[in-house]
């Protein structure tokens, strides 16, 4: 099995930097081409004013800035990388992005809080990609939930 495309969908977190050095991590080793995405979650509403719309479009040239910066990340160390910022639920984005360009490996962070008993729940847009993902998905772990 030959591992040459890898999705690394990222929200900008901590937990996204964790998974980005395993990513570029992977991406160097097997040479393989990195797709970088980010979701935005879409303003469903009725009636939605001038104003939201407007603060929409301001998030999502911000969003567009910062996963350039991303990109660019990658190719400082060689590591081919393509950008998208698409509009959507987060799971089903980085799903259906997936199966479009047969991905071949996601890696993503996981955010997620301690239960009562210390363990570490998993987050939704986490275990949502795991259980309907058409690929393979690392999820990485941030050094907090390691304590």
């Amino acid at each position: 099995m030959k591992i040459k495309r890898i999705l690394f969908p990222t929200d900008f977190s901590v937990y996204s930097e964790k998974a980005r050095e395993y990513t570029l991590y992977l991406g160097e080793k097997l040479e393989a081409s990195i797709y970088i995405i980010h979701a935005i979650e879409p303003l469903e509403y009725p009636g939605i004013d001038e104003e939201i719309k407007k603060f929409y479009k301001e998030l999502e040239k911000q969003m567009e800035k910062k996963i350039e910066e991303e990109r660019e990340t990658f190719e400082k160390k060689g590591v081919q990388a393509k950008t998208n910022i698409i509009i959507g639920p987060r799971w089903r984005v980085i799903n259906t992005f997936a199966k479009e360009k047969n991905i071949d490996l996601i890696v993503m962070g996981s955010h997620g809080l301690k239960t009562e008993t210390g363990q570490m729940a998993i987050g939704t847009t986490s275990h949502k990609v795991i259980f309907s993902s058409p690929c393979p998905v690392l999820v990485v772990r941030h050094e907090e939930w390691t304590k």
